[in-house]
């Protein structure tokens, strides 16, 4: 291909909802929430405009994290897997803290 020629490909939003999920597995200070629920949470969305995304975050955390400290690491993580998979621009890691559950409950 030269450098005329343009890809044009799309990642499925199941695909991006998939590697924000991994990039944060083997973490026992959080759990990602599914849709729907007893809690009723919206689950992990990921909205792609032009080049760019948005990543909706819902967690609980484990009793006595930092919340905050917490929340970067996060947003750290999944931007930055994001970025590195898809070549997407990370607009924004929005994280929502809905719960906390007691230590022992991993």
């Amino acid at each position: 291909m030269n450098q005329d020629e343009v890809m044009n490909y799309r990642i499925a939003a199941s695909v991006l909802q998939d590697i924000v999920k991994v990039s944060l597995r083997a973490d026992d200070r959080f759990r990602v929430l599914s849709r729907g629920g007893l809690k009723r949470a919206r689950g992990v969305e990921v909205e792609v405009e032009e080049g760019s995304c948005r990543v909706h975050l819902p967690l609980e955390a484990r009793f006595g994290e930092d919340l905050l400290a917490l929340g970067a690491e996060v947003q750290e993580r999944v931007a930055d897997s994001l970025r590195h998979m898809t070549g997407l621009e990370v607009e924004a890691v929005d994280v929502v803290i809905a719960g906390v559950y007691p230590r022992g409950e991993e």
